[in-house]
């Protein structure tokens, strides 16, 4: 549980009976969202300042929700028990992928374990990613890449790092990669990613348009959560471009100047989300399901490289230490996971 501010505790909490159609589920290993959970880590999140109107789908002015907040939905786990009306349904031994928060077990409807349940064989580390790889694939089906595009991706997190993957797929003759960490940019570099290293005195969209000629480059998706790298994203893309974005937003940023190259070359600025009520762009062609399943099997496949991206391991008890090492020296890291060996 996040208990406030910068303060990340382990609380014992009792599950319920099981029922009998429903399977209870042992965690094997649950990954930290280093942009969502990180925002509530830091206090900065929007909803603990303002408060979330769900009929008008807007915030208001007014108190947000309190902590503590129960962080994590990248969680795959074991059944170890089945309901009676469950059995038959799901096996004990087998994985299941849950949107949960990081805990040692779980108790889950049957039907939803059915809907879940990883193919034998699959490493329960490598499905971690299923559910960003469905949050990058949404970004670049909204991004519109079409064949032949150069595309840039601003912020080789996790996320970035399989959008960039994902826009290859897609048909992208060229994507270039900007962050500002070395550990980041290698790792670009390895999965066919054009690095552009952030840190430096050169100006990045100069340093783009070095790579695909002055015009820039055709589609930007960004996803370093950061107003600067909006701006950045805004600025390597042709007249008419394109820029999707991925991240979440959190707190007082600067950075952001709407009145220079986005008034100036008409980018058009598109917000991805594939969760909270929104309905895929494409619908009903595409919808929530069809995303999933889709980017589940090209992680499963290998078409989506994967195994590179786990930088740290904790186990499930040392869970402080490890949301400070993402919060104190992020460019250690890409995707740092709990474990819970038994």
């Amino acid at each position: 549980m996040i208990t406030g501010p910068g303060q990340v505790e382990i609380v014992r909490e009792h599950l319920p009976a099981l029922g009998p159609d429903a399977v209870y589920a042992e965690s094997v290993v649950s990954g930290i969202s280093h942009g969502t959970e990180m925002a509530w880590v830091a206090g900065d999140a929007a909803a603990l300042h303002r408060s979330w109107d769900s009929q008008r789908r807007i915030f208001l002015d007014g108190a947000g929700r309190d902590f503590p907040v129960a962080p994590g939905y990248e969680t795959i786990a074991r059944v170890t028990a089945v309901g009676e009306a469950a059995v038959g349904k799901v096996s004990i031994g087998d994985l299941v992928t849950l949107d949960r928060p990081h805990g040692t077990a779980h108790i889950v409807p049957a039907d939803a374990a059915v809907a879940s349940r990883l193919p034998a064989g699959v490493d329960a580390e490598r499905a971690v990613f299923f559910i960003l790889a469905r949050v990058a694939l949404g970004g670049v089906h909204d991004a519109e890449v079409r064949l032949g595009d150069t595309v840039v991706v601003v912020g080789l997190g996790t996320v970035g790092l399989l959008a960039g993957q994902l826009a290859r797929l897609a048909g992208a003759a060229k994507v270039i990669g900007v962050d500002r960490y070395p550990l980041r940019l290698d790792t670009a570099d390895s999965l066919g990613i054009t690095p552009v290293h952030a840190a430096t005195d050169d100006d990045i969209a100069v340093q783009v348009r070095k790579l695909c000629g002055p015009q820039g480059a055709d589609v930007a998706i960004e996803a370093s959560g950061s107003y600067g790298g909006l701006h950045e994203a805004i600025r390597c893309v042709r007249i008419g471009g394109q820029v999707a974005t991925v991240a979440s937003y959190h707190g007082d940023q600067n950075g952001l100047r709407l009145g220079e190259e986005y008034h100036r070359n008409r980018i058009t600025l598109v917000s991805s989300m594939t969760v909270n009520g929104c309905p895929q762009r494409a619908y009903p062609a595409w919808d929530l399901p069809r995303l999933s399943a889709t980017a589940r099997d090209l992680v499963i496949r290998g078409h989506v490289h994967v195994d590179s991206l786990v930088t740290h391991r904790f186990p499930f008890d040392q869970a402080a230490e490890a949301y400070h090492l993402i919060a104190q020296r992020p460019e250690e890291t890409i995707k740092v996971v709990l474990t819970y060996d038994k």
